[in-house]
């Protein structure tokens, strides 16, 4: 089925604007709703006539949202390390030469003031992403995974690409239901921005993000991913996005 075309006013950011930071797109949480990644509001899209999404158009209470984000709280401490091999890319480092976005002012890491031009740094990692309801090495924690490199998640993920530095990870969540791709969705890390693309799949993909709609992804598609979203994959499976840049 053909996907339902994006939305001009649905907040989503498709493709990689160059080298500038994103706006915060997450507007204010309506009152009486505490902001944080456990506690969002979010409206359930009305679907189009035909869409696959199991959304109902009812309202989907932060509760809701939190009970994605259950097995993944606490998340641990965010640590931005570069590692040895990153990829270079145009930053700004502190004195102490933690690497940030090319338009920070002050350093993420230590909190230092930036001054000087940006230069080519070492990227460190992006982020975390959680995954819930995947094949896990510690029965009942979610698996951590940092984003220093590409990601393919998946009922049975792999990969044709054979660079060293490119070689993404291969993350396996369950689907008894087969609701799940083999390989379901792609991250990738593009500058300073994380994205996330479906694959093709055949029961899509939806982004959760507070204070707006859930979306159905289109396939191929990459859109960039900000703090606290989730992506729900089916099946119970979700990816949940902490410590973005």
């Amino acid at each position: 089925m053909a996907p339902e075309p994006a939305d001009p006013g649905d907040g989503l950011i498709s493709g990689v604007p160059g080298s500038w930071t994103p706006p915060v797109l997450a507007p204010e949480p309506p009152a009486g709703v505490t902001p944080g990644a456990a506690q969002r509001a979010a409206s359930v899209m009305e679907p189009a006539p035909g869409d696959l999404t199991d959304h109902d158009g009812e309202t989907m209470m932060s509760v809701d949202i939190a009970a994605l984000r259950k097995e993944a709280s606490p998340v641990p401490k965010f640590s931005a390390a570069v590692l040895p091999g990153a990829p270079q890319i145009l930053g700004r480092p502190c004195p102490q030469g933690h690497p940030n976005p090319p338009t920070a002012d002050r350093c993420r890491t230590c909190g230092a003031d930036l001054v000087g031009d940006a230069e080519l740094v070492s990227r460190p990692a992006l982020g975390q992403m959680i995954v819930t309801g995947g094949v896990q090495q510690t029965p009942g924690r979610p698996q951590v995974v940092e984003l220093d490199r590409p990601v393919i998640v998946g009922r049975r993920p792999r990969t044709n690409n054979a660079s060293a530095d490119r070689t993404p990870r291969l993350v396996t969540v369950a689907s008894p239901d087969q609701d799940i791709s083999r390989s379901h969705v792609e991250i990738t890390l593009e500058e300073w921005h994380v994205l996330v693309a479906d694959l093709a799949t055949t029961n899509g993909t939806t982004l959760l993000r507070a204070g707006q709609a859930p979306r159905r992804l289109h396939p191929n598609e990459k859109v960039i991913v900000v703090e606290g979203d989730v992506v729900d994959l089916g099946d119970g499976a979700t990816l949940t996005f902490e410590g973005i840049w």
